[in-house]
């Protein structure tokens, strides 16, 4: 894994892969992965490959307290991952961009759109979840909500990972809605892959995203078997195929 810091709210892991080639590169890949997860997994691997076959850049990079910097992630909000990925399209990648996010990624991708409209050309998002910080309250059983005015977060035990949300989360969220809007201001062209046996992300959230997103170059593919990891190799031929289109 490649370990490198640079001058930023938090220190994080990051890879930058530049082609040889500067004259054919087109534009750069910014991949964003999700909540509680890392840019280390499968997709972002299969990313990096089309990537190298493609002569593309690509960026991937860990969010604050998450990854290596995990012990510090009750520290961080949503407007904290809003900063650092504008600060990453600001300071260390130049030319245009497509952003590839997942689940929060997704979310974060979107907002990098809206505010940085000249740079972000694309967005693909992978179990795209904006607003998701809502949806934790809104499902928040009597015991959890308690248990949040008490502690100041929600704990999620699970058989491999422990999820926590924290009050500061939410409330961060809360401001960074993005489908309590009629418009999302997105001007370039988004696909959206979206497993209907997700979990963790109801499928009608992907609809809804294309129906609010100003622009009118809208994918929608809904993968029927596919669940929110989107890791099957079915599931990786669609997420490079959206990335074709692209070039």
């Amino acid at each position: 894994m490649p370990s490198r810091t640079y001058d930023t709210l938090f220190t994080t892991n990051f890879e930058h892969i530049i082609p040889v080639s500067n004259n054919t590169q087109k534009f750069t890949i910014l991949y964003t992965h999700g909540f509680c997860s890392d840019p280390w997994g499968r997709k972002p691997e299969e990313i990096k490959k089309w990537c190298l076959k493609n002569n593309i850049a690509m960026y991937r990079y860990e969010l604050a307290g998450h990854g290596s910097d995990n012990a510090r992630f009750e520290e961080t909000d949503i407007n904290i991952y809003k900063a650092q990925i504008l600060e990453i399209i600001d300071k260390y990648i130049k030319g245009d961009i497509v952003v590839v996010g997942s689940s929060l990624g997704g979310w974060l991708s979107l907002i990098a759109a809206i505010h940085r409209p000249d740079r972000v050309k694309g967005v693909v998002g992978l179990a795209a979840a904006p607003d998701f910080t809502a949806d934790e309250l809104k499902y928040a059983t009597p015991a959890q909500i308690e248990e949040m005015e008490k502690y100041g977060k929600i704990t999620y035990p699970g058989q491999n990972i422990t999820f926590t949300v924290t009050k500061r989360l939410i409330e961060s969220g809360n401001d960074n809605l993005l489908l309590d809007k009629e418009t999302i201001h997105v001007i370039c062209p988004v696909v959206l892959i979206q497993g209907m046996k997700d979990m963790s992300v109801d499928w009608h959230k992907a609809l809804k995203i294309a129906d609010c997103v100003q622009t009118n170059d809208v994918t929608v593919k809904l993968l029927k078997n596919a669940n929110h990891r989107l890791n099957e190799d079915s599931d990786i031929r669609e997420i490079l195929s959206a990335l074709d289109t692209f070039l």
